[in-house]
């Protein structure tokens, strides 16, 4: 996965590390940047629902393999104003074709101490043979 996450030109410009994977759970977290950040100087909607996007997508392949986003929401709760953004990803549901998962962004301040500034629920859906209706 980590391998995979580094070829992704998104992911290698916005910095995203992949702290931990596995069994429908992930962690990612976000060194925050200038160019991330809009005119209050908070952490841009955009980087947040990216880690957002991506934290649920991963988890997801964790349990399903090869995925793409179907569709995703953000529910913001408090401005990221932070040099780190955390995502801890979570898989409610797996089936056939789709994954819901749900996804937790907290801003870290500088003692480590977390505070939760946005929620995502996310529809991931499966690629590959099986799900386009092929052979496996």
């Amino acid at each position: 996965m980590r391998r995979s996450a580094q070829s992704s030109g998104f992911n290698r410009w916005s910095g995203m590390r992949l702290l931990a994977a596995g069994a429908g759970q992930v962690w990612l977290e976000i060194a925050i940047r200038e160019d991330q950040t809009q005119h209050h100087g908070f952490v841009h909607g955009g980087i947040v629902g990216a880690l957002a996007d991506t934290a649920c997508s991963w988890a997801a392949a964790t349990v399903a393999g090869d995925v793409v986003t179907s569709t995703y929401t953000v529910q913001f709760h408090a401005p990221a104003n932070t040099a780190l953004l955390r995502a801890r990803a979570t898989v409610i549901k797996q089936g056939k074709r789709n994954v819901s998962a749900e996804a937790q962004l907290f801003a870290v301040d500088e003692d480590g101490a977390e505070r939760r500034v946005a929620t995502a629920l996310a529809l991931i859906a499966t690629v590959g043979a099986a799900a386009r209706g092929g052979a496996s």
